[in-house]
């Protein structure tokens, strides 16, 4: 059974959001959206976390809309923008989905 994570809290507010990943396994997905996005400014802790999913199949989505509207660039290549309808498509993809 495949999960779709989403993460719409920074990173540097809720440290906790890297031990909870600890849930997920290969095949699953995270989307970052709202302030989650903010997460992809934090260079060193962001980059062990994408090894960590590159490493488990995990697919790591940003939605683009939120990251215009905080002014943040996406640096990583394995970080896949997606918009409104993507995140639709995503979430009928994924047997279920936990929120954080």
């Amino acid at each position: 059974m495949t999960t779709l994570f989403t993460i719409n809290n920074s990173w540097h507010k809720q440290a906790w959001v890297f031990e909870q990943l600890g849930f997920a396994s290969q095949g699953d997905a995270i989307v970052l959206l709202e302030d989650g996005v903010l997460s992809l400014q934090s260079a060193v802790a962001l980059a062990s976390f994408i090894a960590k999913c590159q490493a488990s199949d995990i697919s790591v989505y940003a939605l683009e809309n939120d990251l215009i509207q905080r002014g943040v660039d996406n640096q990583y290549a394995q970080v896949k923008l997606i918009d409104y309808t993507g995140l639709v498509k995503l979430v009928l993809k994924y047997d279920k989905q936990v929120a954080w």
